[in-house]
């Protein structure tokens, strides 16, 4: 798999390959984090995209359906507010609509009826020509229109609509996608999608993680608390919050597969967080060893709930071979012994699950851990390592996967310049 950006916010030339594990390091403010983002986005919107343009319509179409009904039955009523039941017979009219494309006398009138309502021939014929018309107006609506209306809404919703380079504005930004010799490639003038091409589907979920304080949303959002996710932070909650409907046999079997593959890995996370995750009243974090012992999962330390969140979505099932996960500067929340288990745990993932993982980074420990422990599970091949450097018209990246020293000369370690600053003020001492 390979991703292709061009004149895309800050970046103006990229090309990534993402095979096993993808490290991407750079000073900040070089579009390090983009990468990630577009990467997401395209993954989350393409997935089911059928399917959610199908829902569009028939949502678009089950609102003005209602609207009419309420105008219809308010004339009678003026106290009249449509009940539960009427809105489901509603949605149901819409859906029957979308599939058939086509709102027959019969259909139209066998839905009036269900509902009770009683019209003249007159008022009938009315209602009937209005939802005729309704379904032909989201009919004009092509297949293209409304996926590229589509990416328009997720890629804005993702960067704040600033799509386009910041550095020439006028110039189209691009994305490409491409997978096994087909692409989905994604074009974009004024911040809008404008083009796009899908020649294939996509099947996996994509997963971007940067914020550990997402795991708080869990008891946020079963108190309906007001929030201010973002769409990546939703989907992450999403999944880990989902449980899936499965008989007791599907659940044994399932069951079984996965603790052979998690036994290393769950091993590998009790060095730091043994434990559960339960559904109270609220969700709670079960330490291992006392049942008694439960905390807030809001409670929890940061660099605790970097690993509760991997822990969670595996053992609930949520991801699932050859998906993408990018993690955005994971270190920064961890303490170094922490930062190599973490580094060892993002290589035993790949290894078991064949995921597609980008890291960024700018730490020269945390990427020397990726490096050795990449080397350990026999995964060094599986690497591609990526330096980002910001120029005259924008971000470039470049492959030094067979050049890493590149990489750690940029990362200076800041134990090295302490170290001269130590020696400096020693000298100025000692001449004192």
């Amino acid at each position: 798999m390979e991703l292709k950006v061009r004149n895309f916010a800050k970046i103006a030339e990229a090309d990534i390959i993402i095979d096993g594990i993808t490290i991407i390091a750079g000073n900040n403010n070089t579009g390090k984090s983009t990468i990630g983002k577009i990467l997401d986005a395209i993954f989350n919107t393409t997935i089911n995209i059928g399917e959610k343009m199908n829902k569009a319509r028939v949502n678009l179409l089950s609102e003005a359906l209602q609207k009419e009904l309420e105008q219809i039955l308010a004339r009678e009523d003026s106290y009249f507010s449509i009940r539960y039941d009427m809105q489901l017979s509603v949605r149901k009219f819409a859906e029957e609509l979308v599939e058939g494309k086509n709102g027959s006398d019969d259909l139209c009138r066998r839905y009036l009826r269900s509902l009770e309502i009683s019209l003249d021939s007159t008022e009938e014929d009315q209602a009937i020509e209005r939802f005729r018309s309704l379904l032909a107006e989201i009919g004009q609506i092509s297949e293209m229109s409304l996926s590229e209306a589509i990416y328009t809404n997720y890629f804005g919703d993702i960067f704040h609509k600033q799509i386009n380079s910041v550095y020439h504005r006028e110039k189209e930004a691009a994305v490409t996608l491409l997978i096994k010799g087909k692409k989905i490639q994604l074009e974009f003038k004024n911040d809008e999608c404008v083009n796009c091409v899908r020649e294939l589907g996509i099947s996996n979920t994509s997963l971007y993680i940067d914020d550990p304080f997402v795991l708080d949303e869990l008891n946020n959002r079963l108190f309906l608390f007001t929030s201010d996710e973002s769409m990546h932070q939703r989907n992450i909650v999403q999944k880990l919050t989902a449980t899936k409907e499965k008989g007791i046999e599907e659940r044994a079997l399932s069951a079984l597969l996965m603790n052979r593959r998690l036994e290393e890995i769950v091993a590998l996370m009790n060095k730091v967080v043994a434990g559960k995750v339960l559904r109270r009243q609220k969700y709670m974090y079960q330490m291992e060893g006392d049942i008694t012992k439960e905390l807030d999962v809001a409670s929890l330390s940061t660099g605790l709930k970097s690993f509760v969140i991997i822990k969670q979505l595996l053992l609930n099932g949520a991801l699932n071979e050859k998906d993408v996960i990018v993690l955005d500067e994971p270190e920064i929340h961890l303490h170094p012994e922490w930062q190599l288990i973490y580094a060892e745990l993002i290589v035993l993932l790949q290894k078991k699950f064949d995921f597609h993982i980008i890291v960024t980074t700018h730490s020269s420990h945390f990427m020397e851990a990726l490096e050795l422990f990449a080397k350990r599970y026999g995964l060094f091949n599986r690497c591609n390592y990526y330096l980002a450097d910001v120029k005259e018209h924008g971000a470039y990246f470049e492959n030094v996967t067979d050049d890493l020293s590149r990489i750690y000369k940029q990362m200076v370690d800041p134990t090295l310049l302490l170290s001269r600053l130590r020696e400096k003020l020693e000298t100025e001492d000692d001449e004192l």
